[in-house]
């Protein structure tokens, strides 16, 4: 029976060659591209009232925040941060859900992100 190493993406990745870190980066940019907000929630284990509790929200709010055409970056990042996202992982996901220019706009100082 073999054995197999748990490592850190991290090492893994600096074991590839960079075509292979590229298709893998292009790959999860396509499938995150795909995932509702919802998706990310359940695939973590969280209930929207749990979440709800994270962000002092109630459910409601939640669903909103889930189901919105668009939304500020900073409740994003927020809705991230509270399912365990650290710094990286909301710069990735931002990065992932960031549309071009054409549908962001700045509203009152910040900018707008429109869901796909």
């Amino acid at each position: 029976m073999s054995e197999y190493k748990l490592m850190k993406w991290s090492e893994l990745k600096a074991t590839l060659p960079p075509d292979s870190i590229a298709r893998i980066d292009a790959r999860f940019r396509e499938t995150m591209s795909r995932l509702r907000l919802s998706d990310i929630r359940e695939a973590v284990g969280h209930t929207q009232v749990e979440l709800a509790a994270q962000l002092k929200l109630g459910q409601a709010s939640v669903s909103k925040i889930e189901s919105a055409a668009d939304m500020y970056l900073s409740t994003l990042r927020r809705y991230i941060e509270a399912q365990g996202g650290e710094r990286g992982e909301v710069a990735q996901a931002l990065s992932v859900h960031a549309p071009q220019k054409p549908n962001t706009r700045t509203v009152g100082g910040s900018a707008r992100v429109r869901n796909r």
